[in-house]
């Protein structure tokens, strides 16, 4: 069969695995935003040692982390509406929670280093911080981690790190190593004042 310019086979294995992981993503988004909603209900209950939630996400090599509490919700991502005399790793626009935001891409943004695979569906995370927000995209969430920043000792980035993410470096509290993954824990403090975003806000 020959396809006319612009037209896609719906049979192709590509398609099938996306309209695949569609269906799964449109089943389970619910649950993704009701185990969000607990887990900062539950994060404001601190023991006797101060540890934070977070969730890890992967954003082209890196993975990296936030904490719950500077997130409104997080899923697939929706239709982004794409809108011109924007800086490139601004990606459009998107509608959450009736909520409009500009869908931020940390990839292009700080220069960091590509992922190789393509990323069939993509996810995002609504960020909010103080009066800035945005829907940051991402590869994928890849969990929920339970952070003390004494106990776990956060180590310093190695020097291959540091050339790989030299422009995210001030937005990067330490790297937590766990089951043989380094993960970058961000100061959302930092990123919610962070001037490069917010006169494009």
């Amino acid at each position: 069969m020959v396809l006319s310019p612009g037209q896609t086979d719906a049979g192709s294995p590509n398609n099938s695995l996306k309209a695949l992981l569609e269906r799964i993503d449109r089943k389970t988004e619910p649950a993704l935003q009701r185990d969000l909603e607990i887990l900062r209900d539950h994060s404001g209950f601190r023991g006797a040692k101060s540890r934070t939630l977070y969730i890890s996400f992967v954003v082209g090599w890196h993975e990296m982390a936030l904490p719950v509490t500077a997130m409104q919700a997080l899923g697939n991502m929706p239709t982004i509406t794409p809108l011109p005399y924007l800086p490139s790793w601004i990606k459009g626009i998107v509608q959450i929670r009736g909520e409009i935001l500009s869908v931020v891409d940390f990839q292009q943004l700080f220069h960091l280093r590509e992922e190789r695979r393509t990323v069939l569906q993509p996810s995002f995370i609504f960020f909010q911080r103080d009066d800035l927000q945005f829907c940051l995209l991402v590869n994928k969430i890849t969990g929920i981690l339970s952070v003390d920043e004494q106990e776990d000792h956060l180590e310093s980035c190695s020097t291959d790190e540091r050339s790989g993410c030299m422009e995210m470096l001030e937005f990067i509290k330490g790297v937590l190593v766990r089951d043989r993954r380094r993960i970058f824990i961000l100061n959302s403090d930092a990123l919610g004042h962070a001037e490069v975003i917010r006169r494009w806000r």
